[in-house]
C-alpha cells in the first residue's frame, strides 16, 4: 500500500524550487519521523509513503528519464526492474505493447529526449491515479484526499460530479468533485508536455475478440487464468490472509490458495446467526483454514476496513503462525458483478439489445433503487440534475461500443462502479493500512470473462459449471445466493437470514451519529447555493419524531465538506 504525489513543470521556465517538496511533504501528511520516499530532478518531483514495500525505486539516468512505479504490476518469467523498463520504453510510442501487463499499478516518467511527462494505470483503473494541469505544472496523487491538500491544485466544485456520487456512489468516467481535478480512466495514458495534453488508452476493454469456442473450453480456460491470477498476487508467500464470506466469490479464492499450499487465515465479518457467518465457518473447516469470525460494527455505514484493521492489531484474529505480509489481504471484489451478473436477466439485456438503450438504462436504475434526493436540492438546479444521471450513462455506453449492445452496458458497469470500488480503500489506507488483493479483477481472467457470451453468465450459471474445476470441499457445504439466482444444490444447515435480510438493523441503528453533523451544516456560513435548507431544517425536526433521514445528511454532509475545500466556488462540468 503506497501514497503517491509528484509534480512536474512543463517547461525549463517553470521549474521546481525547494517548497514544492514542502507541499509534498505536507499533502502527505509526512511528520519529521515517517518513513517516506523523495526522489527529484528540477522538472520532476516525487513523494511517497509506503508500509509494504509496493514503491519501486525511483530511476534516474541523465538525458534519458525520471521514473516511479507503484502498486503491483505482474509479468511472468519478469521481475521489478524489467517491468519498469518496459513501461519506459513503450508509454512514449504511439501504439505502446503493454498487452501483457497485470495487476493494479500506477507509473509516471519524464521522458527527457521528447520532453514530456508520461502517466499511467492499470488495465482496469483499480490503482487510482488523479491529475490536475495548469499552464506550468502537473500534479498528480494516488489518492484524492492528498490532491486536496496541494496548495497549487485549484479545486471548483463539480456539481454534475457530486450528483453523480449522491445517485450512484461515484462520479461516472474521469470526474471527480472536483471541476480541474480528473481521475485516469482503465487502461489510460496521458501525455503532457509544454503546449499540449493528450491522453489514449494501450487498453480497450470493447474491442476483445468474441469467445467462439465451446462452452467447456471456456469454463477450463476461466480455471487456469483464476489460478494464475492468485498464484501471482501470493508470490512466495506460505500464509495469507483471506476474508471469507458465505457466498462464493471469496470462497473460490480460499478454495485455490489451499490447493496451493497455502495456510489461509479467513475471517467473516457480518451479523451474528446469518448465513453469511455461518457458511463461512463451514467452509472453513471443509477447505482446512484457520477461521475468525467478528460481528459486523453498527453504524449507517459499518467501516469494514477500519475494523479489520484494528481486529487485526489487537489480535482479534487468530492467524496461528505469523502470516508472510500482515498488510496483504485477500478478498471476492468484483466477481459477483463481474462473473456472476448479479444484476442481470434476460429482461434487461433485451432493452439493450433491441435498441431501447435509454429505456434500459431507466430500467436499470429503478432495479436498483436509486434516487435523487429532489427535495435536498434548490429547485433551480434540478431538472439538469434529473436529466444528467441518465445522460451520463448514454455518454459512457457511447465510450464502449461492443459487438453486443448488452456487453457495453456491462463495461459501464466495471469501468465505473466496479472500478471505483476500491478508490475509498487507497484514500483511507493511511488509517487502516491495509491493501486488497483482488483476483476476480485480474486483467487477463477479465479478458476471458468478458469475451463469453453475457447469456452463459446470467443468473451465476456459468460460474456454478466453472466451480467444478476446483476442490470438491468447495461444494460441500451450503452457500448464500442473491435473489432469483440458481439455487444452492446443498440443502441449508438450517433456517437463517440472508445477510441483506440482517444488515438494516446494523444500518438503522446508528440514528444518533448524524445529529451533530445535521447541526453543523445548518450552521454553515455561507451555506451551500444548491441545497435547500429549509429541507434540512425539515429533516431535523422529523428526526426529534425518530425519523430517520442519516441518507440524506450523509449527502449533505460531503456536499458541504467538498463546498468548504472549493471555497464556496461550483460549476457544472
Amino acid at each position: 500500500m503506497a501514497f503517491v504525489v509528484g509534480v512536474y513543470a512543463r517547461t525549463q521556465a517553470a521549474a521546481l524550487d525547494w517548497p514544492v517538496q514542502a507541499d509534498l511533504r505536507m499533502a502527505l501528511q509526512i511528520g519529521p519521523t515517517d518513513d517516506a520516499g523523495f526522489s527529484g530532478t528540477p522538472r520532476l518531483q516525487l513523494a511517497w509513503i509506503t508500509l509494504d514495500g509496493s514503491v519501486s525505486k525511483a530511476e534516474t539516468r541523465d538525458g534519458e528519464f525520471h521514473s516511479l512505479l507503484w502498486g503491483a504490476l505482474y509479468r511472468d518469467g519478469h521481475d521489478e526492474a524489467s517491468n519498469c523498463r518496459l513501461l519506459r520504453e513503450e508509454a512514449g510510442r504511439e501504439q505502446p505493447a503493454l498487452g501483457d501487463i497485470g495487476g493494479d499499478f500506477g507509473f509516471a516518467v519524464h521522458d527527457i529526449a521528447t520532453d514530456s511527462l508520461h502517466l499511467l494505470t492499470d488495465k482496469l483503473g483499480i490503482r487510482a491515479l488523479f491529475v490536475f494541469c495548469d499552464e506550468d505544472r502537473v500534479w498528480f496523487s494516488s489518492s484524492l484526499r492528498v490532491m486536496e491538500r496541494l496548495p497549487a491544485v485549484r479545486k471548483v466544485l463539480d456539481l454534475r460530479a457530486l450528483t453523480e456520487t449522491a445517485f450512484f456512489g461515484w462520479p461516472l468516467g474521469d470526474r471527480t468533485t472536483y471541476r480541474d481535478i480528473r481521475v485516469l480512466r482503465p487502461g489510460e495514458r496521458l501525455r503532457v508536455d509544454a503546449t499540449r495534453e493528450r491522453s489514449d488508452f494501450y487498453w480497450r476493454w470493447n474491442t476483445l475478440p468474441a469467445w467462439r469456442g465451446n462452452r467447456a473450453d471456456c469454463v477450463a480456460d476461466l480455471a487456469v487464468r483464476f489460478r494464475t491470477a492468485i498464484r501471482r498476487r501470493r508470490g512466495s508467500d506460505a500464509s495469507v490472509f483471506s476474508l471469507l464470506s458465505g457466498g462464493l466469490d471469496s470462497r473460490m479464492i480460499a478454495t485455490v490458495l489451499r490447493e496451493q499450499g497455502a495456510e489461509v487465515n479467513a475471517c467473516n465479518f457480518s451479523p451474528p446467526g446469518t448465513q453469511d457467518q455461518i457458511y463461512s465457518g463451514e467452509v472453513a473447516r471443509a477447505l482446512g483454514c484457520r477461521y475468525s469470525s467478528l460481528s459486523l460494527a453498527h453504524g449507517r455505514t459499518p467501516d469494514l476496513y477500519a475494523q479489520l484493521s484494528e481486529a487485526w492489531r489487537a489480535g482479534g484474529i487468530d492467524s496461528g503462525d505469523p502470516v508472510d505480509r500482515p498488510h496483504w489481504v485477500f478478498a471476492g471484489i468484483g466477481g459477483s458483478t463481474g462473473f456472476g451478473a448479479v444484476f442481470w436477466d434476460e429482461e434487461l439485456i433485451s432493452y439493450f439489445r433491441s435498441g431501447r438503450t435509454r429505456e434500459g438504462v431507466e430500467f436499470f436504475i429503478k432495479r436498483m433503487g436509486w434516487r435523487l434526493i429532489e427535495r435536498l436540492y434548490r429547485r433551480e438546479h434540478l431538472e439538469r440534475m434529473r436529466e444528467a444521471l441518465v445522460e451520463g450513462v448514454l455518454e459512457q455506453l457511447r465510450e464502449f461500443p461492443c459487438e453486443d449492445p448488452a456487453r457495453s452496458f456491462h463495461l459501464f458497469e466495471m469501468m465505473n462502479d466496479q472500478r471505483r470500488h476500491l478508490h475509498a480503500h487507497w484514500d483511507n489506507a493511511a488509517s487502516h493500512g491495509m491493501q486488497f488483493h483482488v483476483p476476480y479483477f485480474d486483467s487477463q481472467f477479465l479478458e476471458r470473462m468478458l469475451s463469453v457470451p453475457l447469456d452463459w453468465t446470467l443468473l451465476h450459471d456459468l460460474y456454478y459449471e466453472w466451480m467444478e474445476q476446483f476442490d470438491p470441499a468447495a461444494r460441500s457445504v451450503p452457500w448464500q445466493i442473491y435473489p432469483g439466482h440458481k439455487p444452492c444444490p446443498v440443502p441449508p444447515i438450517q433456517s437463517l437470514p440472508t445477510q441483506w435480510e440482517a444488515v438494516g438493523s446494523y444500518v438503522l441503528s446508528d440514528r444518533g451519529a448524524w445529529d451533530a453533523p445535521l447541526s453543523e451544516i445548518l450552521a454553515t456560513r455561507p451555506f451551500p447555493e444548491f441545497l435547500s435548507r429549509n429541507y434540512l431544517r425539515y429533516v431535523r425536526l422529523r428526526r426529534a419524531f425518530g425519523g430517520d433521514y442519516g441518507y440524506a445528511v450523509a449527502i449533505a454532509h460531503q456536499a458541504c465538506d467538498i463546498w468548504a475545500r472549493a471555497d464556496g466556488r461550483f460549476e457544472w462540468r
